[in-house]
């Protein structure tokens, strides 16, 4: 093995990259099981590291049963563990946890911190929608790295991005208007439409995203006056759309004066991200975040950055009509998360942890099917043996759930010929790279004996 080459690769302190070598070495088959690892100090000095450190990673390896201690005959790779769970669910995108208990130690201090200094009975009654001072100070400070410097009286804070979605589908859009988007879209963004009787309307992509000429074209034609777009690691596609197509993008914004809600989940999972459309076309951008995508579902908030030409209080009063308040106590919890740093470092974690499932994503499945991989998210093209339908049927069978390429499509657009697979839901590495392993073999066996399977 290739171990400074591994290690060099790796994320955080370097006990943490050894472990991270071994777990990349497991999955590729560059070792396997039952094989002999090298003694400990003959480790160290290969590496040039403290025994300590080697130590410290082999003590890390077992807890994650990556390896078995056999007294004096030495260290081997474990077994692969026997997985009792009934589903590994491949089908919801959320932010994989770091375990080791760093959550939960996390949510205790910072309730702790809230309770010794809040009244609890104001914690328990009811708040103005739209969020305290201290929340848009939070709010300001977790978008500073992606939007820099922002002014608190254009900021909202919400139960989520969902309800800041429906809230600003309300305050932009009357019943019967036409939202413009791409073919393939958040599936909450095709229910509220539906629940508030907008018109999805489809403009046409290629490689890159949504066509500036096609978006020209389309808002002319029918009138449209919002576009809706996700342009860092797409859901479902995984894409990231290239700062040259934003920057077009953004002038048809300004000359057709039109208004874009920016989806924006993934932006800090994502390295190298290019600047949000929020920043190219900024008085023609309602932009969105959330901690559901990059820190926890659980963390359930929302933050929209509103621009000049859009009224906050008409924002405010239909988010009223989705979703009267955000629960003060998780709000309090949030803000005190982010101004004492919390957030930050679990945030870190995160992208290290996701930095992980993406490469293992990558390294498990065939590039033949494999299109993109970004967030918390792959996206995979179906051999022609495949609808997706069929092979989310058939991977179900087997005890896995994906998401099928049609859940993703406004009325009339007929794609099944691809599926998402999210990363973050399986419980640990392991399990998501036995479940990466099975599906890749159920795709294989479709492209070479169609005739195998029968949905």
């Amino acid at each position: 093995m290739q171990w400074n080459t591994l290690i060099a690769d790796g994320h955080g302190p370097v006990y943490l990259r050894i472990v991270q070598a071994l777990e990349r070495a497991v999955w590729s088959g560059a070792l396997r099981p039952g094989q002999r690892l090298p003694a400990q100090r003959v480790l160290a000095n290969a590496l040039g590291v403290d025994l300590t450190t080697v130590t410290r990673a082999f003590t890390e390896a077992r807890k994650r049963g990556l390896i078995d201690a056999r007294g004096p005959q030495g260290t081997f790779v474990a077994p692969p563990q026997v997985e009792l769970a009934q589903l590994v669910d491949l089908s919801m995108n959320l932010p994989p946890s770091p375990g080791g208990g760093q959550v939960a130690d996390m949510l205790q201090r910072g309730l702790a911190t809230v309770l010794s200094r809040s009244d609890a009975s104001n914690l328990m009654t009811y708040h103005v929608g739209g969020g305290s001072r201290a929340d848009h100070q939070a709010a300001q400070q977790w978008l500073k790295p992606i939007l820099g410097r922002l002014d608190s009286d254009r900021l909202v804070v919400t139960e989520g991005a969902q309800a800041a979605l429906s809230a600003l589908l309300l305050a932009l859009t009357d019943a019967g208007d036409v939202i413009l988007c791409e073919p393939l879209v958040y599936p909450g963004l095709l229910h509220a439409a539906r629940v508030m009787q907008r018109t999805l309307r489809v403009v046409e992509c290629d490689e890159h995203g949504m066509l500036p000429s096609a978006l020209r074209r389309h808002a002319r034609a029918s009138g449209a006056r919002v576009v809706y777009l996700n342009p860092t690691a797409q859901n479902p596609t995984a894409r990231t759309m290239p700062e040259a197509r934003r920057m077009a993008l953004a002038e048809v914004l300004r000359s057709l004066d039109l208004r874009l809600i920016e989806d924006d989940p993934y932006w800090l999972l994502v390295a190298d991200a290019p600047a949000p459309l929020a920043l190219l076309a900024p008085q023609h951008t309602c932009y969105i975040s959330t901690l559901s995508k990059c820190l926890s579902p659980g963390l359930h908030t929302g933050f929209v950055h509103l621009p000049d030409g859009v009224a906050r209080q008409r924002v405010l009063d239909a988010l009223r009509a989705v979703n009267l308040m955000a629960p003060p106590l998780m709000n309090a919890l949030v803000t005190q998360l982010i101004l004492d740093g919390s957030a930050a470092t679990l945030l870190k974690l995160v992208q290290e942890e996701a930095a992980e499932r993406r490469y293992l994503a990558q390294s498990t499945l065939s590039p033949r099917f494999l299109q993109h991989c970004a967030g918390v998210h792959a996206w995979c093209r179906l051999p022609a043996q495949w609808t997706d339908a069929s092979l989310t049927h058939a991977a179900r069978l087997q005890g896995l759930g994906i998401a099928p390429s049609s859940a993703f499509t406004p009325q009339g657009v007929a794609i099944n010929d691809a599926v998402r697979i999210s990363l973050g839901a399986a419980s640990s590495r392991q399990e998501l790279h036995r479940a990466l392993r099975q599906l890749d073999q159920l795709m294989h066996v479709a492209a070479d004996d169609a005739g195998g399977w029968t949905v």
